[in-house]
């Protein structure tokens, strides 16, 4: 046997046995339920999305915790510098010395309005759109699944297809040789099983690489690459759909996730407008509140010198006055202790060393505050009309979306289920022609192993089962991805 002949002979030993080794170095295996799970856990733009859910339900506590008094308390330290003391162009004061400063506020505060005791209904309706939403993406997402795993099946029939083509060219190359060496053939009929041979091994390199390329979008949808030699482990069977478009309508009406979403959309802009027109009822404040404060002087010295000159002048006046009343005959008041004693003087001096020991935590409590305010609003302008107004249109556009979505959904629905008919049909001829095909190419083999046919009538009758084959390969994954597509359509699986 010549050196072309052995390696043929070679590979197509290999191309039998490469099912057996597929066999042996299988890795793990991956139902669709698996794969559908991982890209739940995994996927990371589905992951962004399910995340909003958390910032809905952080909105409708931060809503419910609204409806409760806030409690604020502060401290304070300060400092004025010395020198002249003014208010505008009017002078307070010549000179003053420098001033310490601290302080304390502790209140508690409530305010309650028509939109505060609404925002918790916003914020339920809000995270509900934002949990179906979610859901919608979800169903997206399983459906994106579905057809990658279909894709990744189908690629691996037609690698298992072009395998075949590999060995049935192999044999015609096989049998050319034959003939050629005993002289019932030509070189011309070598040539052309070789050179179907070479594009049976080119079409086969291509739909390896097609393979692997369905494997790593599987992975990516996945969110995670799959293991080497992952085998995919769940099978779909061919069977004739039998639904009726209007009663699946029906269904995918009370479950199509997206509906649902734009539903909820519906009844999150209905409670908007509640909340808008909430703008016209009065708001209710109130606040209770203590403060404290305690002051230090920088200089003790011109805080008493200012003290003794103001107690002072105040005598004076007293003693003035007095002496007014004497004359006119009113009796005359109690000016208190003259500051010019020693007795007066040491207590003043002792009263404001006393207070500037109360710097900075030693605070002079004031007496407890309390304020209640109604606030009526009369007129704003148009801004409540607009914010009302606003919200309606937004309600309006969402039922439009609603109307929107329903009617695309029955026309979706009723072209899918007629595109699921037509692929289960089309499998059906598929089949039928393939048999023909392989019929057909088995009298071009016996016709050219008895010399009746030339290499080409054979070259012809592989091709076309080939092509046969690719297509019914195509035509049953096609109406096992047409009917994962009605299925994400009505919301709920039908096989």
């Amino acid at each position: 046997m010549n050196a072309p002949l052995w390696r043929h002979a070679a590979f197509a030993l290999s191309v039998a046995l490469l099912p057996g080794a597929l066999a042996a170095q299988s890795g793990p295996a991956l139902t669709l339920q698996q794969a559908v799970q991982s890209a739940r856990e995994s996927n990371p733009d589905f992951l962004q999305t399910a995340n909003d859910l958390r910032t809905a339900r952080s909105a409708t506590r931060a809503a419910r915790w609204d409806l409760l008094p806030t409690a604020n308390a502060s401290s304070s330290l300060g400092y004025t510098a010395s020198g002249e003391a003014r208010s505008g162009t009017y002078q307070l004061a010549a000179s003053q010395p420098a001033f310490y400063t601290s302080g304390y506020s502790a209140s508690l505060n409530y305010q309650l309005s028509g939109s505060k005791l609404l925002a918790t209904s916003v914020a339920r309706a809000q995270q509900a759109a934002t949990q179906q939403r979610i859901a919608g993406s979800e169903a997206n997402l399983v459906g994106q699944v579905v057809q990658q795993y279909l894709s990744v099946l189908q690629a691996q029939e037609q690698v298992a297809q072009a395998e075949r083509e590999v060995g049935r060219t192999a044999e015609h190359v096989r049998l050319a040789q034959a003939r050629l060496q005993v002289g019932a053939g030509t070189p011309l009929d070598l040539r052309q099983a070789e050179v179907q041979k070479g594009q049976a091994d080119v079409k086969l390199l291509q739909q390896r690489a097609a393979l692997e390329t369905e494997r790593l979008k599987l992975g990516q949808v996945m969110g995670a690459p799959l293991a080497p030699g992952t085998q995919l482990t769940s099978r779909f069977e061919l069977f004739q759909p039998r639904w009726a478009a209007d009663s699946l309508v029906q269904i995918a009406t009370r479950n199509n996730p997206t509906v649902l979403a734009a539903r909820a959309s519906v009844a999150a802009s209905r409670t908007q407008i509640r909340s808008a027109r909430t703008a016209y009822l009065p708001t209710l404040s109130m606040r209770v509140g203590v403060d404290g404060y305690a002051q230090r002087s920088g200089d003790e010295t011109g805080v008493y010198n200012q003290a003794l000159a103001g107690a002072q002048s105040s005598y004076a006046a007293c003693q003035r006055d007095n002496l007014i009343n004497q004359a006119i005959g009113v009796a005359p008041r109690v000016c208190g202790s003259n500051p010019s004693d020693a007795a007066y003087q040491s207590a003043l001096r002792g009263l404001i060393s006393d207070q500037n020991g109360k710097f900075p935590f030693r605070y002079t409590r004031q007496p407890l505050g309390a304020q209640f305010v109604v606030s009526l609003p009369v007129f704003s302008g148009a801004s409540r009309q607009h914010q009302v107004e606003e919200a309606r249109v937004g309600a309006e556009d969402a039922e439009l979306q609603v109307r929107s979505l329903e009617l695309r959904l029955q026309a979706e629905i009723s072209a899918a289920t007629l595109n699921l008919n037509t692929a289960y049909s089309t499998a059906q001829l598929q089949a039928q022609v393939k048999q023909k095909a392989a019929e057909e190419l088995r009298l071009a083999q016996e016709r050219f192993r008895y010399g009746a046919a030339n290499s080409i009538d054979v070259t012809d009758a592989q091709t076309s089962l080939a092509l046969a084959e690719q297509s019914e390969i195509d035509a049953i994954y096609n109406f096992h991805k047409s009917l994962a597509a009605l299925e994400a359509l009505i919301g709920q699986p039908l096989r």
